[in-house]
């Protein structure tokens, strides 16, 4: 746990920050900002309980890099450089294990035209300079013997990470009650004054006033409902939308699966992320169907088709439990990370499926936002200001 030493010496004059949303990019915000001196508070109902509970936590940009969002890869490849060190700094303060997984992701496609899409996608990868290794059908199932015999195509991509990201948040929290942060289980929204934001109004509740709390600066870290709160010059409804998905998780012995394994089955995109602990976590729909978390036997019947093509043994694992979150996705694929426009007032919402990838960096950007200082590289590309609601929409 962390010593007296590894904590910040708070001076009376520090920045009194106020975070709003508990998920894995609100917490960590907010032990970044801890850790840099700032007095903070977390406003959430049931944190880590959005799109963080579902999260596959792949950290894997070179995965998902796509033709046209080069912004948002060079973001995601800066994140993911900072995860080991954020692992590790989270072990040190909690003394307990992030269990990062670092060893790799292997794309497999199930027919020919499957296999034309991976190898469109290592084309792009060989395009940007990124690295990838082309196997045959037998090499990918040396590295993955439970692999189907059926598939016919395989690139190993050996710099990708994942982690449980229902883990992270339980370190978080402990972290963030060892720096005497308080989180508090409600909910609340920016207050503004003469032009700046002052503070937060908290939501009443049973037995629960309605509160106002003074803050020099307030973060939004809401995820997808974010796009319900009334910012200045910012239109988060237009640039914000919820992205529902579906995703399993599973449970067998230790072992069926050592990396993650992203397929193409007939057109249809599954992955299948293992855990240490036997757990393999399969997802996930994307369904643009507005504010709808239900889960739906179609949408456990996809995945399910597709990862037994993959991976035959996965007929006979348990099944668990079946979830569905909303992701905050916006219309450029890139998150909203930095200053509003409103002094005293920022964001951290967006994130889409890349929530976990890009959880360092974020804390960073927020970091550096809140404290005046120089921003990490990448922050321009993910301004919030790019949707002033005076501007046309990109």
């Amino acid at each position: 746990m962390t010593s007296p030493a590894d904590r910040p010496a708070v001076q009376a004059a520090a920045p009194r920050v106020a975070v709003l949303g508990g998920g894995i990019v609100g917490l960590a915000s907010a032990w970044a900002l801890a850790r840099a001196g700032c007095r903070v508070e977390v406003f959430d109902d049931d944190p880590g309980g959005g799109a963080s509970f579902a999260a596959a936590g792949m950290i894997a940009p070179t995965s998902e890099a796509a033709f046209g969002q080069e912004h948002l890869l060079a973001a995601g490849l800066a994140s993911a450089r900072l995860w080991p060190d954020f692992a590790r700094d989270l072990e040190h303060c909690t003394g307990a294990s992030v269990a990062l997984q670092s060893t790799g992701t292997l794309l497999v496609a199930s027919d020919h035209d499957d296999a034309a899409v991976v190898q469109r996608h290592t084309m792009l990868l060989d395009r940007l300079g990124l690295a990838s290794q082309r196997l045959g059908t037998r090499a990918a199932r040396r590295l993955e013997p439970a692999l189907s015999p059926r598939l016919c195509a395989g690139v190993l991509l050996r710099d990708e990470h994942s982690v449980d990201p229902r883990r992270v948040v339980r370190l978080l929290l402990a972290a963030l009650g060892s720096l005497g942060v308080q989180v508090r289980p409600t909910r609340a929204r920016p207050l503004l004054a003469a032009a700046r934001c002052v503070g937060v109004v908290t939501e009443p509740g049973p037995g629960r006033p309605v509160e106002r709390v003074e803050a020099d600066a307030v973060v939004v870290a809401s995820g997808w409902s974010a796009r319900d709160v009334v910012l200045p010059g910012l239109d988060l409804r237009r640039a914000v939308r919820p992205l529902k998905g579906q995703i399993l998780r599973l449970r067998g012995e230790p072992g069926l699966l050592t990396r993650t394994v992203r397929a193409t089955v007939h057109g249809d995109e599954v992955y299948l992320v293992p855990r240490p602990d036997g757990e393999v976590v399969v997802g996930a729909t994307s369904e643009d169907v507005g504010v709808d978390t239900r889960v739906t036997a179609g949408g456990v019947h996809e995945l399910l088709r597709s990862a037994v093509a993959v991976v035959p043994e996965v007929a006979e694992l348990e099944l668990v439990e079946a979830t569905a979150r909303l992701r905050p996705a916006t219309v450029d694929n890139l998150p909203l990370v930095g200053a509003t426009g409103t002094p005293g007032l920022l964001v951290a919402v967006g994130h889409g499926r890349d929530g976990i990838l890009l959880t360092p960096l974020t804390a960073q950007v927020m970091t550096a936002a809140v404290l005046d200082a120089p921003a990490p590289r990448h922050a321009e590309s993910l301004d919030p200001q790019r949707f002033a609601a005076e501007r046309s929409p990109m």
